[in-house]
C-alpha cells in the first residue's frame, strides 16, 4: 500500500484548507441511486475501524463520514460564506442549480430511492454510480471489474475515471458551470492534481498486494501526468467549442486570475509569458498544459518540440480573435488525444526520469513561469508526488528535499499573499537538495 508520509499528508491539506477546496466530483445518474445508508450497514461499509478480514476496510461509510470534506459539500451551502456568494449573484445556494451540480448528489427525483437524503452531500453513489444494479452482488466473490462495470458501477481504479470525476467539479464543463462571477462572489479558485486530490480524499481503500492484484499497482507519478493531460484536455475542449461569456472574450473562469488581478506596479509585465502578445493581453490559465510539457521533455522527449508549438500558438492566439483561439485549442486538443494520451498510458517512468523530471521541475523558477502563482501550487504538488513516487521505487527523500517540498506548500499557502522570490528561493532549495 501507497501511504502519503505524515508530512505529506499535511502539506496537501495545509494547501486545501488554503484554497477553501470543496472536493467534490460530479453525481452519475444512470441507475436509482439508493442512499448511503444503503451502504452503511454494520456488516458491510459502516465498521468504526478495518476488520482486515476480507479484500476491503469495512471502515469506508466511517472515514466518509468523520474526515471526508465530500460529506459536507450540500451543508456547506447553508454557511455564511455561500449566503454572501448567492446574495451577490442573486440566487439560493441551497436551490440554485449551478451550485447543487457540484455540492450534492444532483439527481432527478424519479432517479431517488427510498433511503436517499439530500442532506448526504456527496455521498457514495457521486463517484461509484447509482447502486441500483450492483448494490447487492458487488461483494459476490469472484466478480469481475467487467461486471461491476456493466452494472453500473462506476470504474473509479482506473485514475482517467477518477480525474474526469473530480476535473468535472473542480475544472467544470457545461453540466458544472464554473463561471468568472461565481470567483468574483467570493467562490474560492478552483484547483486539481490527481495523485494530491486522491489522498486528500480521504483514500477508504487499502492499495495491498490483493488491491494491486485486481485493480493494478499505485502510481503516483503516472497519475500526476494523466491529471494534467485531462485537465489540459478539458480546458482545450472549453475553448475549442467557444464558450463565451458575456463580454467580448471566452469566459474569464479561462484565464490566470493574477494577470488582472494584481497591484499595478511599474514593470511586472513578463516579455514571453505569452508567446509575444502584447502587455495587456491576459494568459490563459493553461498550467496544466504547461506541466504536461514538462512530463514529456523527461518521459517522451520526441514528441515535446510539437507540443511545445502548440502551446505556443494557443498562447499567442488570445491576441488574435475568438477563431484563432478555437482553432489552436482544436489543433492542440487533437494532438493531445491521438499522441500524447496514448504515450501517457504506455510509458512509465523510472527512477532515473523520475529524478529527471523532479531536477526538470525544479529549474523551473529561472523560466518564464517562475512567477507565476498557478506555476507555484503545481510545481508544490508535484515535488511531493514526485518525491514519494521516488520513495516507493527504494530512494526516499533527504530531510534537505522535505524541507524545501515544506516550503514551496507555504510559498502558495495565500494566493493573496505570494511572493515569487520566496516561491523561487524554495525551488532552488529543492534544486540544491537533489544528487
Amino acid at each position: 500500500m501507497r501511504l502519503p508520509t505524515i508530512w505529506g499528508v499535511l502539506c496537501r491539506l495545509w494547501l486545501a484548507a488554503a484554497l477553501g477546496l470543496a472536493l467534490a466530483p460530479s453525481a452519475r445518474a444512470a441507475d436509482l441511486h439508493q442512499g448511503v445508508a444503503s451502504c452503511a450497514g454494520g456488516i458491510c461499509h459502516a465498521s468504526s475501524q478495518p476488520l482486515g478480514n476480507s479484500g476491503i476496510r469495512r471502515d469506508e461509510y466511517f472515514i466518509w463520514q468523520q474526515r471526508d470534506p465530500h460529506a459536507r459539500a450540500t451543508a456547506t451551502l447553508g454557511s455564511e460564506r455561500s449566503r454572501r456568494i448567492g446574495a451577490a449573484l442573486g440566487l439560493d445556494p441551497q436551490s440554485a442549480p449551478q451550485c447543487l451540480a457540484c455540492h450534492a448528489d444532483a439527481i432527478a427525483p424519479a432517479q431517488r430511492g427510498e433511503r436517499w437524503l439530500a442532506s448526504d452531500g456527496i455521498g457514495c453513489e457521486v463517484c461509484h454510480g447509482g447502486s441500483e444494479r450492483w448494490l447487492a452482488e458487488h461483494s459476490r466473490p469472484g466478480l469481475s471489474l467487467a461486471q461491476k462495470a456493466a452494472m453500473g458501477m462506476t470504474a473509479t481504479w482506473q485514475p482517467e475515471v477518477r480525474a474526469a470525476l473530480c476535473l468535472d467539479c473542480h475544472q467544470g464543463d457545461t453540466s458544472h458551470p464554473i463561471s468568472h462571477a461565481m470567483m468574483a462572489a467570493g467562490h474560492p479558485p478552483l484547483l486539481f492534481e490527481l495523485d494530491t486530490f486522491s489522498a486528500l480524499q480521504p483514500p477508504h481503500y487499502d492499495r495491498d498486494a490483493d488491491y494491486a492484484e485486481r485493480k493494478g499497482g499505485a502510481d503516483a507519478a503516472r497519475d500526476w501526468a494523466l491529471g494534467q493531460a485531462l485537465a489540459a484536455d478539458r480546458l482545450l475542449g472549453a475553448l475549442a467549442q467557444g464558450e463565451l461569456g458575456k463580454g467580448l472574450m471566452p469566459e474569464l473562469v479561462y484565464f490566470d486570475c493574477e494577470a488582472c488581478h494584481h497591484p499595478l506596479t511599474a514593470g511586472r509585465w513578463q516579455s514571453g509569458r505569452n508567446a509575444g502578445t502584447a502587455p495587456g493581453t491576459p494568459p490563459l490559465a493553461d498550467a496544466p498544459l504547461y506541466w504536461l510539457g514538462l512530463w514529456l521533455q523527461v518521459a517522451a522527449p520526441e514528441a515535446a518540440p510539437d507540443w511545445h508549438r502548440q502551446l505556443l500558438a494557443l498562447q499567442a492566439s488570445t491576441g488574435q480573435g475568438h477563431a484563432a483561439l478555437q482553432l489552436a485549442a482544436r489543433t492542440a486538443r487533437t494532438q493531445l488525444q491521438e499522441r500524447l494520451l496514448p504515450l501517457l498510458r504506455e510509458r512509465r517512468l523510472d527512477p532515473t526520469q523520475l529524478k529527471s523530471l523532479l531536477r526538470t521541475i525544479a529549474g523551473t523558477g529561472e523560466s518564464v513561469r517562475g512567477r507565476d502563482f498557478l506555476a507555484a501550487q503545481q510545481s508544490a504538488m508535484a515535488a511531493l508526488v514526485i518525491g514519494d513516487a521516488l520513495t516507493q521505487r527504494g530512494f526516499p527523500q533527504s530531510p534537505a528535499q522535505r524541507q524545501a517540498t515544506e516550503a514551496l506548500y507555504a510559498a502558495v499557502r495565500e494566493r493573496e499573499r505570494f511572493r515569487p522570490g520566496d516561491y523561487q528561493a524554495a525551488l532552488r532549495r529543492l534544486r540544491d537538495s537533489l544528487p
